[in-house]
């Protein structure tokens, strides 16, 4: 729903702003990440069965249910979803729809360490599109450790040229566009609510893929409605976490933090694969794991140098 009026626009934007809580947003981002890798196993364990419109229906239509929860919990729809808006949620929900529909293609098409992997390239598109969209300073540091993470990927994947062909394209395509959501949500976050960034992508989702669904819906037998159901909950609240940590914490801070998807994705590879991972791979574990660090303290450094009183 879309509000235009003038006095509930301000009535539902009030006290809704960016805040500097740095560790809150990594934790959040760290969080919905988890959520996200967990239900990306779900996503593609059935996409052996259905087909991309299916999968992305359902995705959208089963976390759209405990998000509507969530928003009668905290005020209604016409609080939480109003807004004057109209253009910048546009534009965000193409690239949204976009990159959903280019990353739920990537499941039909290669592994989901090989996705996860590729989509780490998103740091430099984040980085680069929040100091052009959001005017945000980047320290050298941060590019260094942005740099050594990457490294760290390269390491602990070692890509070859059967990986870096068409589902190389894809992804790398849908990285950038996922970068490009975040610098959207980061500009929505200042006036929006979370639960409104992160249920009008689920609504557009479900209008876009209904009429394809005529031609490639396939019955489901009860368990995959439930396998479906999970996945919905994991997202939405992966959504709702990711929203809010944007709000907390600079888009560039967080870019690094997209690393910390690689062990959710290793784990779910021995767990519901068996594959186990080598030598390289917990080589390169290890350096990712130390550019995150790194990215903290170099942000609760800059924390602390602000919040000391100036001598001068």
């Amino acid at each position: 729903m879309v509000y235009s009026g003038a006095s509930m626009t301000s009535q539902t934007n009030s006290g809704r702003s960016l805040q500097n809580r740095a560790v809150l947003g990594v934790c959040l981002m760290i969080g919905g990440i988890a959520l996200y890798a967990l239900s990306d196993a779900f996503v593609k364990h059935m996409m052996g069965t259905y087909s991309v419109h299916q999968a992305s229906f359902l995705r959208a239509f089963t976390r759209l249910f405990p998000l509507m929860i969530a928003v009668f919990a905290q005020g209604g729809i016409r609080k939480v979803l109003g807004t004057n808006r109209i253009g910048l949620h546009a534009v965000r929900l193409g690239v949204s729809l976009a990159y959903t529909y280019t990353f739920m293609y990537a499941f039909s098409v290669a592994s989901l360490t090989t996705i996860y992997t590729l989509g780490y390239t998103s740091p430099f598109f984040l980085i680069l599109l929040s100091a052009f969209m959001l005017k945000e300073r980047t320290g050298k540091e941060k590019w260094i450790a942005v740099a050594v993470g990457l490294v760290g990927v390269c390491v602990a994947l070692r890509p070859g040229s059967t990986v870096f062909e068409f589902a190389a394209l894809i992804v790398l395509v849908g990285t950038f566009l996922g970068a490009l959501n975040k610098i959207l949500m980061r500009r929505l976050a200042s006036t929006e609510h979370s639960l409104a960034i992160a249920i009008y992508p689920n609504i557009v989702m479900i209008l876009v893929t209904m009429p394809f669904l005529m031609m490639t819906w396939q019955s489901m037998p009860w368990r995959d409605w439930a396998f479906f159901s999970v996945v919905g909950v994991l997202t939405a609240a992966g959504q709702y976490a990711i929203a809010q940590s944007l709000r907390f914490t600079q888009a560039s801070t967080l870019a690094p933090i997209d690393y910390s998807s690689f062990f959710w994705v290793v784990a779910l590879d021995f767990l519901w694969w068996a594959n186990t991972p080598d030598i390289y791979t917990v080589c390169g574990a290890a350096i990712i794991v130390g550019s995150n660090l790194y990215i903290l303290y170099r942000t609760r450094q800059e924390q602390s140098l602000k919040a000391q009183p100036s001598t001068v």
